[in-house]
């Protein structure tokens, strides 16, 4: 087929207006009909909710800083054991539509043989992009129980979700008295344990005691032994010296004497020998004293080696003391040392069993507080309640009508040149 002007096209258009007018007509009547006729109108009702999310580590937080306890050791262990659900925005919205609350429905509007799935299609939620708001619209052909289906859905989900939390409170409780009443039991025994150590006959309060005065005992004696080793050789100096003097000190005393120097003696030599005085000057005489210096310094040595021996069995005794007090230092160094041991690692269970307890029973007060409470009322505000709307949001007339004009105009101009074609396909 040859290429057609645009002259021919507008003259095949005109040729077939009454075609294009006509399906055109037909096709906007058709969509007119069945807006108004055939398909029944659907309306929508609204309603809002505003969400508090509720987040666990701020209510830990709290109950634990006013506890008596600080449980920070354990508070992470057992959180991670008995977890609370964090109650986002997202999820919120995914529970909406939960099962429960469908049945619930169905049960209040007596739809029993309403499948949940077609429940569950008339509602939609929609979180409102940085807010704390949803929106849970309901479409039904009804106004009435548009807004019905909206104001229950909102009334229930606000119970369903106390109720569930609830239930994960009262779950968890049980859990964590069962802990707590096996964990009671654990420190009870522990504690028995370190009573029991701590009755014994040597506690490591007692050997503590002891090793002390021991080492008390054994400076004291160390101190004495310095003293006598400077006392001893104090002593053996002062002997080698009293033996040096002794040495270069004679024995006794020689002095030469005439005999005129003893006139008694003298006057009866003369007497009974007739010597004259000249003659008696002549004759020498020698005498020997003690020389008590000598004797003095003998005396000195004897007493300064009894002194010296004294202080050396001293400090031969004082060392075998301070030896011996060493051996019992370190035999009651070896048993404190033991015992500090046991009683460290019994001391160590019994803290953690504490701690453990006390973690245990601030989480199931945390637990009771959270099944007590009707956290859907607290985190769940009914912003707005839906009513029933007046008009319809389908079907949308005037758009219905546009587009059978469209469609009806495209397939008017396809006949029209699809006949032309044909008609000069035979020429």
């Amino acid at each position: 087929m040859e290429e057609l002007s645009l002259r021919e096209l507008i003259e095949i258009i005109i040729k077939g207006k009454w075609i294009i007018a006509v399906v055109t007509a037909i096709c906007i009547a058709v969509s007119i009909v069945i807006s108004v006729f055939v398909i029944n109108p659907t309306y929508e009702a609204q309603t809002m909710l505003m969400i508090s999310p509720i987040k666990k580590t701020e209510m830990q937080t709290t109950l634990i800083q006013t506890g008596d306890v600080d449980i920070n050791n354990f508070s992470s262990l057992v959180d991670a054991i008995s977890r609370y659900p964090e109650m986002s925005i997202d999820t919120y919205r995914e529970q909406v539509k939960a099962p429960v609350i469908l049945q619930y429905i169905r049960d209040e509007l007596n739809m029993k043989d309403v499948p949940l799935s077609i429940i569950a299609s008339k509602i939609t939620v929609n979180a409102i992009k940085n807010t704390n708001l949803i929106t849970i619209s309901v479409r039904d052909v009804n106004p009435e129980t548009a807004a019905k289906i909206a104001n229950l859905v909102s009334d229930r989900f606000t119970r369903f979700v106390s109720e569930t939390n609830q239930k994960q409170a009262e779950s968890s409780a049980k859990f964590i008295e069962n802990q707590m009443k096996k964990e009671r039991e654990n420190m009870e025994k522990i504690s028995e344990e370190y009573k029991n150590f701590l009755s014994q006959p040597r506690s490591p309060e007692e050997v503590k005691m002891e090793l002390d005065s021991k080492l008390e005992k054994i400076t004291e004696y160390k101190t004495q032994l310095s003293q006598i080793r400077v006392d001893e050789n104090a002593t053996r100096a002062s002997l080698n010296t009293a033996k040096n003097l002794i040495s270069k000190t004679p024995q006794k005393l020689v002095t030469d004497t005439t005999l005129l120097s003893d006139p008694l003696l003298t006057g009866m030599i003369k007497d009974k020998t007739g010597l004259s005085s000249e003659e008696l000057a002549k004759i020498k005489m020698s005498t020997e004293q003690i020389n008590v210096i000598y004797v003095e310094l003998s005396n000195a040595v004897n007493e300064l080696e009894v002194q010296l021996s004294n202080l050396e069995a001293q400090r031969k005794n004082m060392e075998q003391v301070i030896q011996d007090s060493q051996r019992e230092i370190e035999n009651l160094q070896a048993e404190y040392a033991e015992k500090q041991q046991q009683y460290e690692i019994l001391k160590m269970e019994l803290d953690l069993s504490k701690e453990a307890y006390n973690a245990y029973q601030q989480k199931y007060k945390e637990s009771m507080i959270m099944q007590s409470a009707e956290v859907g009322k607290s985190s769940i505000v009914i912003v707005s309640e839906a009513i029933p709307p007046i008009n319809p949001v389908s079907p949308k007339k005037a758009l219905n009508v546009a587009i059978a004009g469209v469609f009806g105009m495209g397939s008017s101009f396809a006949i029209v040149f699809t006949k032309e074609y044909l008609i000069r396909s035979k020429k």
